[in-house]
């Protein structure tokens, strides 16, 4: 009876919150803090381990990794398989646009195709004022903020 009450026991916000952090992988001090508990210099170590031991919270971590490994058991050749289907289904309804974009979405898991964003960037050199707004040349910028030569 004292262990399904315990089961059926709810977790607070931070216990939950250390259980997400470890199953995220962070150490058992860091998600100790993480979770909003404070501790200093080696308490933290000391009682995220307390805090690990707890069976409540053992029964929560487990529960998120075995959610996690359900999660990854689909692989990318389950998706290429399925849009393989897709592609296979759209010819057969005469839909080429369908099956174009099964073939490319097969090819982007493959890592055939690479999606890149253009990336404009303008490039300044630097000014101490910023209300600055007149142009230097080259020589005065150089004149102006080049560090001086340590004199020994």
């Amino acid at each position: 009876m004292e262990l399904r009450r315990m089961r059926n026991h709810k977790l607070n916000a931070r216990q939950e919150r250390f259980c997400l952090s470890l199953v995220e992988g962070l150490p058992q001090s860091h998600a100790y803090i993480d979770a909003g508990y404070v501790a200093r210099g080696n308490a933290a170590e000391v009682a995220a381990a307390r805090l690990f031991r707890n069976v409540q919270v053992q029964s929560r971590i487990a529960e998120l990794q075995a959610a996690a490994a359900r999660r990854s058991e689909i692989t990318v050749d389950d998706l290429v398989a399925e849009l393989e289907t897709m592609r296979k289904l759209a010819m057969a309804c005469k839909n080429p646009a369908a099956g174009v974009a099964a073939v490319m979405g097969k090819a982007k898991l493959l890592g055939l195709i690479v999606d890149k964003a253009e990336i404009e960037a303008t490039v300044r050199k630097p000014a101490r004022e910023p209300i600055d707004d007149k142009r230097m040349s080259l020589e005065e910028w150089e004149r102006r903020f080049r560090p001086k030569a340590a004199t020994s």
